[in-house]
């Protein structure tokens, strides 16, 4: 491809170019005309279409390779285990999420074993792989029998239609034709009710809960109801706010009618210190920073770098605290706090510096991961930072079971071999240098020579 160097010409990878065959070139781009600029366009979709159609393909042979590793590997089908260890290799080559690469898996064995006319209709381009997505939330929701016929009906109305719009009437024709599905629809969604929390840019975060629609109503009912008032009560804030703030307050302890504490903040703007924290987090803050003698980043745990105010008003509210002491020259760790057999100031030192689990592309918190001894302790692995690393429970099993395996070449940095032998290198989210700490009961730590 090429186009006045904003796009370049695009070469296979050397042992992969075999599968493929014929060539692609593109005319200048910046030469189009209009009428050649759609043309081009839809051209381009449909080439989309018809790579993704090919990656669903590639994806489910994937996961039928796996799935002989694991069961030769456990001596009985897993067909769980197979498709989430699918997931982590796809989600690995393709630096996705677990959930997003699970849910790939799950589409692409759909495409190629239920629905291969849907897959067909993308792979020639007449669908998008949201609509074919559409297809299959809709038409896995209906009789098995009625699968392949009702597949083709929506394929039929995709055409030419957003896949907003394929959505509402495909739902339309369900209810109308299968009214009974909808309670065992809605038990089984009830299933899977939920809450997160999704880190967002300058300092802030979406909560999210999935439950049922006449819950979420009347919860965004009330929590508008007490913002009116205190609106009514003379507060300056808008809804939107008051609605956070009450929500922020009631989760954490504080009075409905005392959504938040006013402070003023340095610049002389007011900010509202919500009470009432119970939950252990983890900040990293500079000492210059937190007595105020610079405006430094600290570090939340779990999410990123927040702004010194917002470290300084947590550490207001703080009930513990646990001193590192820190090379300033380096920024190297010299020390942390008490010792145990994992000691528990390695253990927060080992939080802070992972921030998540430490598996490709994991992003599960270290207050819901287990420490795990890359060369395992049986096997004569010290207790130091150099051979740990927080791993969730799923991935730790992984490594357990032998599916996946990792060593540590520089202490914090892990390199992985996949279940079809593929190796992956995951860097820290912190890097203070190479402290090196003792072994659990040994004497102090000692810097890194």
């Amino acid at each position: 491809m090429s186009g006045r160097g904003l796009l370049n010409d695009f070469t296979l990878a050397e042992g992969i170019s075999r599968r493929f065959s014929g060539s692609l070139t593109v005319s200048d781009v910046d030469a189009l005309d209009a009428a050649e600029a759609v043309e081009m366009l839809e051209a381009v979709a449909s080439l989309t279409a018809w790579a993704q159609a090919l990656q669903a393909r590639v994806v489910h042979r994937m996961e039928e390779l796996i799935n002989r590793e694991v069961e030769e590997m456990l001596q009985k089908p897993d067909p769980v285990m197979a498709m989430s260890l699918t997931a982590a290799e796809a989600g690995s080559v393709l630096r996705l999420p677990h959930m997003t690469a699970m849910h790939l898996v799950s589409d692409s064995e759909a495409l190629c074993d239920r629905y291969p006319e849907t897959l067909a209709s993308l792979s020639h381009g007449s669908i998008s792989y949201r609509h074919a997505q559409a297809v299959i939330d809709q038409a896995d929701s209906v009789p098995e029998e009625e699968r392949r016929g009702f597949q083709s009906e929506l394929l039929a109305l995709a055409e030419g239609q957003t896949c907003a719009h394929l959505m509402r009437a495909a739902r339309r024709l369900r209810e109308r034709r299968w009214p009974e599905t909808m309670i065992e629809r809605h038990r089984a969604a009830l299933e899977k009710r939920r809450v997160g929390f999704d880190p967002l840019p300058d300092g802030m975060g979406q909560f999210t809960a999935f439950v049922a629609a006449e819950t979420g109503q009347a919860i965004l009912s009330k929590l508008t109801a007490a913002a009116r008032g205190q609106q009514q009560a003379g507060d300056t804030r808008t809804v939107d706010q008051l609605r956070a703030d009450i929500f922020s307050s009631l989760m954490l302890g504080a009075g409905p009618d005392d959504p938040a504490v006013p402070q003023v903040a340095g610049n002389g703007d007011t900010v509202h210190e919500v009470p009432g924290i119970a939950a252990e987090i983890m900040v990293l803050i500079p000492a210059d920073t937190l007595f105020g003698g610079d405006d430094k980043a600290a570090e939340l745990n779990g999410y990123g770098p927040i702004s010194s105010e917002a470290a300084r008003r947590l550490a207001r509210q703080a009930l513990h605290w646990t001193g590192l002491v820190q090379d300033p020259a380096t920024g190297e760790i010299l020390a942390v706090g008490r010792r145990r057999r994992v000691p528990a100031g390695l253990k927060r030192w080992l939080q802070a510096r992972d921030g998540t689990c430490r598996f490709p592309g994991c992003s599960v918190s270290t207050p819901r991961t287990e420490i795990d001894h890359t060369i395992p302790w049986s096997h004569g692995g010290p207790t130091e930072h150099g051979n740990l690393a927080n791993l969730c429970p799923k991935h730790h099993r992984y490594k357990t079971l032998g599916f996946w395996s990792a060593d540590q070449p520089v202490p914090g940095v892990l390199k992985w071999r996949s279940t079809l032998g593929r190796t992956y290198q995951v860097k820290p989210v912190l890097d203070y240098g190479r402290p090196t700490y003792p072994a659990a009961g040994e004497g102090p730590e000692t810097r890194a020579g």
